[in-house]
């Protein structure tokens, strides 16, 4: 699932960029070591989104309303990245950073074009929050080892997980009997339900 969304980050964020600029998942440290320019989408943290779990099951139904199979409660995950542009010099990595700013903040979730995978099959929307206030010292600079600070725009993503739907299902009944007898007797009656129709006894 993580490669699925990184896949869909490197094909949204990639439309906004200059053509021959990559996306890559290194970390910062990495790309400091590299020539040439590029964004690098550094996948920080995955944390679960309490307020996007789910606690029922949901039944599938054909086109007659027959239930044929059930899904576990789906969740969310929150995808933090962090994004730094690398190229000649600050102005070039600051014109790549502002592209991805203008881009993410037109955008309120992922367009379903980029969508692959686990993503694309749960039929959900992918929300977008470009440069989300951040608790504590989760500020927007990335400091390296060497103290020399670099700019950097944080994004999260608010990514469905929809579980496989388990389709193993009991066969469901074809008729019900209904049996009714004297109070204390052996003698009574029986009546066979079938699905549109009840039979009585002769």
């Amino acid at each position: 699932m993580i490669w699925d969304v990184d896949l869909s980050v490197r094909a949204w964020l990639g439309s906004y960029l200059p053509p021959g600029v990559p996306v890559v998942f290194d970390p910062p440290d990495r790309c400091a070591q590299l020539a040439g320019e590029r964004v690098s989408a550094f996948l920080l943290d995955v944390e679960e989104d309490p307020d996007g779990v789910s606690a029922s099951w949901d039944d599938l139904r054909d086109a007659t309303g027959q239930v044929t199979g059930r899904r576990p409660p789906g969740r969310r995950y929150r995808f933090s990245y962090l994004l730094t542009a690398w190229g000649p010099d600050t102005e070039r990595e600051h014109r790549l950073l502002g592209d991805l700013l203008v881009g993410c903040a037109g955008c309120t979730a992922l367009p379903v074009r980029f969508l692959v995978g686990a993503l694309a099959r749960a039929n959900q929307p992918v929300v977008v929050r470009s440069a989300p206030r951040r608790e504590g010292n989760g500020g927007s600079a990335w400091l390296p080892r060497d103290g020399a600070a670099r700019s950097g725009l944080h994004l999260q993503l608010l990514v469905p997980y929809v579980p496989e739907a388990t389709t193993d299902l009991a066969p469901a009944p074809r008729e019900v009997s209904v049996s009714a007898g004297r109070h204390g007797g052996t003698s009574g009656a029986r009546a066979t339900r079938r699905p549109g129709r009840i039979s009585e006894p002769g």
